[in-house]
């Protein structure tokens, strides 16, 4: 493998700071790879280390950075390799650099750039697409023992994967299908998704599967997981699986049609309960659509969670949203919401085509003390999408909140060739106005990811920037450390 080119040249290190007002510095670091940084990053704190993988139309690449010394080497990939994450191996001192792939789960060793294989595996992943590697959460610690367990999809069960304290694994086959669709000769295959709660409070994690509108439930036991599955039912008015599945073709009007859906299973108010989010989906028509959410908070009772019929809150937007994001913006320990969103009818799109731009809008709900969300979002901000014809894309701007417990909140929003910086405010969650960081965009910003590289207990920006990025910033990744 060759060196790296002009190495010394081309990372660099500087302390900014955005003017005498601004409540944050950042160094900003750059580092060169051999490949386009347009795949997944994955911070692994123990090993100071970033992996980044790429693609491009015949190839494939990951790349491990060293955050000590702001340097890069490509990692060899397994044949077999379709996801990586990362993992704690029995007999290893830190984290390892795992991949899931059509024969098992190998970890890699850094020190001599060695791959080992330690589970075989049967999965969805009968065959490899060699054109990808992809980042995928395969990897939980189920029982809070310190060492990593893996959960695998397969067409009629998920396996999982106990370690235990001599390196073993203890296999559970957890008996739920994965959904189809048939357009054609060709089906597809995705695994249901695995929803993680303690449903009879004992402690334990337990796993679930949405089906229709009821749990398809597995209980941890002290040795393993139950084999027999419960089914719980909900209540909550989700739409049927066969009705959810939205496609054209079937003889459907979209006109009206409203869908509800299980979108995540996690504790926003901070009473160590599991709370599900369900998400409905209202059409105008086939193109036009605006989501909502629909909070049901969990409560314990006769040994087991309860969940009222009617939502808790509510929290109504407007538009196709784009990632979603709970998290607590103003440290108060309850997660708040905000989205970016885009009203997207046959206007927008005759205007998107022709002008090659299209008009985003931040939206951000702030969770009350009550437990419910304001009717209309506290902030807003405005953004521009890039779409290009050319290349088959919608470039998202960079879009994203840097919210850590040692630091007030922050929101960056990309720019052409610096970052707009918002304080956090604590009526509005944010400042108004923006204080100017010159940093080159991505073009792009849908990539950009946050971690604390530095591990001073303050988020930071990943900034990656791929063959079709200028000639100056392309095929390197940008980082902005907050000091």
């Amino acid at each position: 493998m060759k060196m790296l080119k002009y190495l010394a040249g081309l990372v660099v290190t500087a302390v900014v700071s955005a003017g005498p007002s601004m409540a944050s510095e950042f160094k900003q670091v750059q580092v060169q790879l051999e490949h386009p940084a347009n795949g997944d990053s994955l911070f692994i704190p123990s090993a100071k280390a970033l992996l980044q993988s790429g693609h491009s139309s015949d190839s494939r690449w990951l790349s491990w950075v060293d955050l000590t010394t702001n340097s890069a080497k490509q990692v060899p990939i397994p044949t077999q390799a379709q996801f990586f994450h990362k993992a704690q191996i029995k007999g290893q001192p830190n984290e390892q650099l795992v991949v899931l792939g059509s024969e098992g789960i190998s970890y890699f060793k850094a020190e001599d750039s060695s791959w080992h294989r330690f589970l075989n595996t049967e999965s969805l992943y009968r065959t490899v697409d060699g054109k990808r590697l992809l980042k995928l959460d395969f990897v939980y610690d189920f029982n809070n023992d310190g060492l990593s367990d893996f959960i695998v999809p397969d067409f009629n069960a998920q396996h999982i994967y106990l370690q235990q304290q001599d390196g073993s694994f203890s296999l559970f086959s957890l008996a739920v299908d994965a959904k189809s669709r048939v357009f054609d000769k060709d089906p597809d295959y995705t695994g249901r998704e695995a929803r993680f709660l303690d449903w009879n409070v004992d402690g334990r994690t337990d796993i679930a599967f949405a089906i229709d509108d009821s749990l398809l439930l597995y209980l941890q036991t002290e040795t393993g997981f139950a084999t027999e599955a419960q089914t719980i039912e909900l209540g909550l008015g989700l739409t049927p699986d066969a009705l959810a599945e939205v496609r054209g073709g079937d003889g459907r009007s979209f006109k009206g049609l409203s869908i509800n859906r299980l979108y995540d299973v996690k504790d926003l108010n901070n009473d160590s309960i599991a709370d599900l989010i369900v998400r409905q989906e209202q059409f105008a028509d086939a193109v036009e659509q605006s989501y909502s959410y629909r909070i049901h908070y969990g409560k314990t009772g006769q040994g087991s969670l309860q969940f009222k019929a009617e939502p808790d809150a509510l929290i109504n937007t407007k538009g196709i949203q784009s990632e979603p994001v709970f998290t607590d913006l103003n440290n108060d320990k309850k997660l708040d919401f905000f989205t970016p969103a885009a009203e997207f009818g046959i206007g927008t799109l005759v205007r998107a085509l022709l002008a090659g731009t299209a008009n985003m809008e931040l939206q951000f709900f702030p969770q009350l003390q009550s437990g419910k969300f304001p009717d209309k979002p506290v902030y807003r901000q405005d953004a521009t999408a890039q779409v290009s014809i050319g290349n088959a894309q919608v470039n998202l701007p960079v879009l994203k909140a840097l919210v850590s417990e040692q630091a007030l909140a922050l929101l960056l929003i990309g720019d052409e060739d610096h970052l707009k910086v918002y304080q956090s405010a604590k009526e509005k969650l944010f400042s108004s106005k923006s204080i100017r960081l010159k940093q080159p965009i991505p073009l792009n910003g849908m990539l950009a990811s946050t971690a604390d590289l530095d591990l001073n207990g303050k988020m930071d920006l990943i900034l990656p920037f791929t063959h079709l990025d200028p000639e100056a910033v392309r095929n390197q990744l940008h980082f902005l450390l907050q000091q």
